[in-house]
């Protein structure tokens, strides 16, 4: 009887050991696993190779003689083999040339993603710093997104998303705000000043105010009383039902922008350009808007009691239904202007040019109108001038030359009123 002795023979397969029995003589059998991974590689080995080789064979024989073959029939047999080196030596320099200038872009385009990579994270930590309880971590996540929208003017309209997010979270018109609002006194040499903006949310505003931005700002419904806005640009800007009283847009560039329904109670506007804004029952009693310009702009039922217009441009403003009581609009522009049913009660309108507005229905009640230029103004009717003061310069439309006869005293030539 014959014993038959087996050995175990173990091999390593990736991580794993695999382990087999086998008679005398038998040799170890390769696993259907590895057999395809061996049999992939040498597949794709020769794949290498023969495109190497085609390419080689591309380079050091058709192509050279293909181009050198056109010059090679003037040529002696002993310059032939010149030629042809010649034309092969420019073909290998033409493809080194290539493979460099792929390199190049292979190169430029990894920098472009690392770079891409970069602004990611710092995109990312600037906004997770702006949810810190700590004010010196949220300023320094608004410095870091004004160097990004320098960085990346991809980024821009999304920064600006995000600067105006933080300002609205941060500065909300609340219940509370809303109902300081709406029991101010209406006199506004009584109203208080009312918190300022922390400086987190300044910085965020002067940001937002100073970058070239693609997108307009989002900060309607905000609490902005007291902001220091001076010469920063919110154009087209959603500031609708904003707080914006006390605040400082002296010389801001506010075109276009939405105001409707803001509350710029002593604002200071002074030279700030708001051409073609919205501001339809806005109020700026009291505000300080010298020199501004409010060019096509709706400011239907707004109230400018009190405001410091002098030499402002209302020119071809919709100001319907709106109340200007003892406002100082000495030199203003309101050409083609919309006044209708305006309550301009004792406001100052010496040297004022309303050359072609509409003045139905306004009230011109102790309104000054010395050296004004009423020649061309529509709708306008005597009964209207009866209570309002008129000097030697006022110019009036021709067909109001009762109005001398009625009002002029013997004794007193200086009634002021020139029908030109």
């Amino acid at each position: 009887m014959t014993a038959v002795v087996s050995s175990q023979t173990c091999w390593n397969i990736g991580a794993s050991v695999r382990c087999s029995s086998l008679s005398p003589g038998e040799e170890p059998v390769l696993t259907r696993g590895r057999w395809s991974t061996q049999l992939r590689a040498a597949v794709t080995l020769i794949v290498v190779l023969v495109v190497a080789v085609g390419i080689s064979f591309l380079l050091l024989q058709w192509v050279p003689h293909r181009l050198a073959d056109a010059e090679a029939k003037q040529l002696k047999p002993s310059e032939r083999l010149t030629h042809l080196n010649n034309v092969r030596g420019m073909v290998l320099q033409t493809a080194a040339g290539l493979a460099v200038l792929g390199g190049l872009i292979y190169t430029a385009r990894g920098y472009v993603l690392s770079r891409q990579s970069q602004i990611t994270d710092r995109y990312a930590s600037a906004v997770s710093q702006l949810s810190s309880e700590y004010l010196d971590a949220r300023l320094g996540g608004v410095f870091a997104l004004q160097r990004l929208a320098g960085d990346s003017r991809h980024d821009v309209a999304s920064i600006t998303q995000v600067l105006s997010s933080f300002i609205v979270r941060r500065r909300p018109v609340t219940g509370s705000t809303q109902s300081w609002r709406m029991t101010s006194p209406e006199r506004t040499g009584q109203l208080t000043q009312g918190p300022r903006p922390e400086a987190d949310v300044q910085a965020a505003l002067d940001v937002l105010g100073s970058m070239r931005r693609t997108t307009r700002a989002e900060l309607a419904e905000s609490d902005l009383r007291g902001a220091e806005l001076q010469g920063l640009s919110f154009e087209r800007g959603d500031m609708r039902r904003c707080l914006l009283r006390g605040s400082n847009l002296r010389q801001a560039i506010l075109r276009e922008a939405e105001l409707d329904g803001t509350d710029l109670r002593g604002a200071r506007l002074d030279g700030a350009d708001l051409t073609g804004g919205r501001l339809s029952r806005t109020d700026l009693r009291g505000a300080e808007i010298k020199e501004a310009t409010f060019t096509d702009c709706s400011l239907s039922s707004a109230r400018l009691d009190d405001a410091w217009a002098s030499s402002v441009s209302l020119r071809r403003a919709d100001l319907f239904s709106a109340r200007l009581d003892g406002a100082r609009l000495d030199g203003a522009d309101l050409r083609d202007a919309t006044l209708i049913n305006v309550s301009l009660v004792r406001v100052d309108l010496t040297g004022a040019d309303l050359s072609g507005a509409d003045v139905y229905g306004a009230d011109f009640t102790g309104a000054v109108l010395v050296a004004a230029d009423l020649r061309s103004v529509q709708s306008l009717t005597p009964e209207q001038l009866n209570s309002a003061v008129l000097g030697q310069l006022t110019r009036l439309p021709a067909e109001f030359t009762h109005l001398l006869d009625d009002r002029a005293m013997p004794d007193d030539p200086g009634t002021g009123i020139v029908i030109i």
